[in-house]
């Protein structure tokens, strides 16, 4: 055994040399280099509007520079505006008229804040249908989704972020909010959900947090090899360079942006982290091939202490709930992640935040998500027009016709989770 491991060093030592090489003829297009206004956390009372403004305006110079300038369409039928829209920060204000209807009270939202925190490589828009549906169940609450620095413009000005960076601005967003703002709901998602937990340690005792959304949790990376990725960022930048035509996120993934990610969710694999006493809703895949759905799942059981949590965990081809944690705590439900109706056949980590009817990401959006095949024809295939075509994650791809899986880009039970957190807010706004 000790030869063995031996030897795997010794071959990674090669690898990591012939790499040294590779890494100082690596070029490539504007987009894999910083493009020198890259979102950065605002200073401390920064009003949001100013954030909101300050990041739309870079955002705006960085495509129309980089991206706009030199390709016709790069992200298909979006405009410049349109692009900037979809990728910048973003409040939705209290609805007055909604909110007078169904009556000024907390439980409706009066004095709430929820702070929407998207993933690795996401943006904003990968919980807009979240946040959108929790402001209609909620019209009296104020809504303020992030854009973490190094995201929102193009892919290189994650080469050189820190996770202290992210973790700085969701310290901003906790402080975003007004001062009539008394209960603070914090909803992540994947690497956002990391972050927001990590953030909890310097909230525990604040009375203002009243609950936590931890969706597709980002607690631990799929890949065994993450673990390299704080070392081979030094002579690999990247973990993979695409087209990056997805006008919501980043299809590129600089290596330092992974290691960065695997240094912040280090404390969730050792399970060393505090356990969390606030209210926490929880959704996850079991199928989930970014992160590993178990880690979250051992996190729920065992690190929530809070009596009010519930954790939807759907259920797909890989082991059930009861085969992965023993013994089995409360209030899971577990949902089966099949639906012929919208012809997916399990969910994918990308899948679980959006609406079935997103015109981008939904069953008859604009955008189909392929990435996973490296034979262009079945790229293009999966990309046509194609009523055959299934949704699911890609632990599936072997065992379906070449270029017909294409990963899950939303929920079918998106509706029926809803109406679960909007439960789940109601119960902990009413404490």
């Amino acid at each position: 055994m000790l030869f063995s491991r031996f030897t795997a060093r010794a071959q990674i030592c090669l690898v990591l040399a012939g790499l040294c090489l590779v890494s100082a003829c690596d070029k490539g297009p504007e987009r894999y280099e910083a493009s020198g206004h890259a979102i950065t956390t605002p200073p401390p009372g920064t009003p949001y509007d100013a954030y909101i403004s300050d990041s739309r305006d870079k955002i705006r110079t960085v495509l129309s520079d980089i991206r706009f300038k030199h390709e016709k369409q790069p992200f298909g039928p979006y405009s410049l505006e349109e692009a900037v829209n979809i990728r910048a920060p973003y409040e939705i204000k209290p609805d007055s008229a909604a909110c007078r209807q169904k009556g000024k009270t907390v439980t409706n939202g009066d004095g709430v804040g929820f702070l929407m925190v998207h993933g690795l490589s996401d943006g904003p828009y990968l919980l807009s249908d979240v946040a959108n549906s929790l402001h209609e169940a909620f019209p009296c609450a104020t809504v303020h989704g992030l854009l973490l620095p190094g995201h929102g413009t193009v892919p290189g000005d994650l080469r050189d972020i820190s996770r202290d960076d992210w973790q700085n601005m969701v310290t901003y967003g906790f402080e975003s909010f007004d001062t009539d703002i008394r209960h603070i709901i914090p909803v992540g998602y994947s690497m956002g959900a990391a972050l927001l937990a990590r953030a909890a340690e310097d909230h525990r005792k604040d009375p203002e947090l009243a609950a936590m959304i931890l969706l597709s949790p980002g607690f631990k990376a799929y890949s065994d090899l993450a673990w390299l990725s704080p070392y081979l960022r030094y002579v690999m930048p990247w973990v993979e360079k695409r087209g990056d035509h997805d006008v919501a996120k980043y299809e590129s993934l600089p290596m330092n942006a992974a290691a960065e990610f695997q240094l912040l969710t280090v404390p969730f694999d050792e399970y060393t982290l505090p356990p969390l006493t606030v209210p926490v809703f929880m959704a996850a895949s079991s199928d989930d091939r970014t992160v590993r759905a178990e880690v979250a799942l051992h996190f729920f059981c065992g690190k929530v202490e809070s009596d009010d949590r519930y954790m939807i965990w759907y259920q797909g081809e890989e082991k059930a709930v009861e085969d992965r944690i023993q013994p089995i705590c409360d209030n899971i439900d577990s949902v089966k992640s099949a639906n012929p109706d919208y012809r997916t056949v399990n969910m994918a980590h990308t899948a679980l935040t959006m609406r079935p009817d997103n015109p981008h990401y939904g069953l008859n959006g604009d955008f189909r998500r392929c990435d996973h095949y490296s034979e262009p024809e079945n790229q293009k295939a999966c990309k046509a027009d194609n009523e055959d075509a299934i949704y699911g994650e890609t632990n599936l791809v072997d065992s379906a016709t070449p270029g017909t899986l294409r990963r899950g880009t939303f929920n079918p039970d998106f509706g029926r989770m809803m109406i679960k957190m909007s439960d789940f807010v109601h119960k902990a706004l009413e404490h």
